[in-house]
């Protein structure tokens, strides 16, 4: 018996389609962490699922298996990880004012459309708006500012209100440039900050 005689979602199984599922797996390790008042751990998660994030495009391209579905799930994997763990973070651990919350909605629903246009008409060569992935590691990294080294709150405000307008942004980058290549350095920093301090 076929698989997807079983369930017709599984005739989407493929390489690229299980690792942006591992991805979501890291984003819900991170929220649990978080539920534990584990920020390290979470932020450690939210790394790996950026990981995720970056594999299964580029192994889709190499086994010629890009698919709407794929394309689809990434951006719903994506929102969770990307835009909905930031605010969860913001919540757990900092105080919140009117300014702060307002702040998170605005970084949401900028995540939100900026996903929403992304998969309606894809990037081609190039990204308009500062993509989800990078969004996520900029207010990450304010937030661990915030909580370990007594950063101000309105720090983390105004990068949500920017990173938020960014996204939603006619800036354009390059699919695979040196933006990218700066981005992965300053996560592998970011994750050897996080483990060491």
């Amino acid at each position: 018996m076929k698989p997807e005689k079983l369930s017709p979602v599984l005739r989407h199984m493929n390489v690229p389609n299980m690792i942006t599922t591992f991805g979501l797996v890291f984003g819900i390790f991170a929220a649990f962490f978080l539920t534990q008042r584990d920020l390290r751990m979470a932020i450690i998660c939210l790394f790996f699922a950026g990981v995720m994030d970056l594999l299964d495009g580029l192994i889709a391209t190499k086994l010629n298996q890009q698919s709407e579905f794929g394309k689809h799930l990434d951006t719903l994997v994506d929102f969770f990880t990307c835009v909905i763990m930031p605010i969860w973070m913001v919540f757990d651990l900092l105080d919140t004012g009117t300014v702060v919350v307002a702040s998170l909605i605005f970084y949401c629903v900028c995540g939100l459309w900026r996903l929403a246009n992304y998969s309606l008409v894809g990037a081609g060569k190039t990204f308009t708006g500062l993509p989800v992935p990078a969004s996520m590691a900029i207010v990450t990294f304010v937030v661990w500012c915030v909580v370990m080294y007594g950063a101000p709150t309105w720090l983390a405000t105004i990068m949500f209100f920017a990173v938020g307008a960014l996204m939603v942004s006619g800036i354009k980058l390059p699919k695979y440039g040196l933006w990218q290549k700066l981005f992965g350095l300053f996560g592998l920093a970011f994750l050897v900050l996080v483990i060491f301090t």
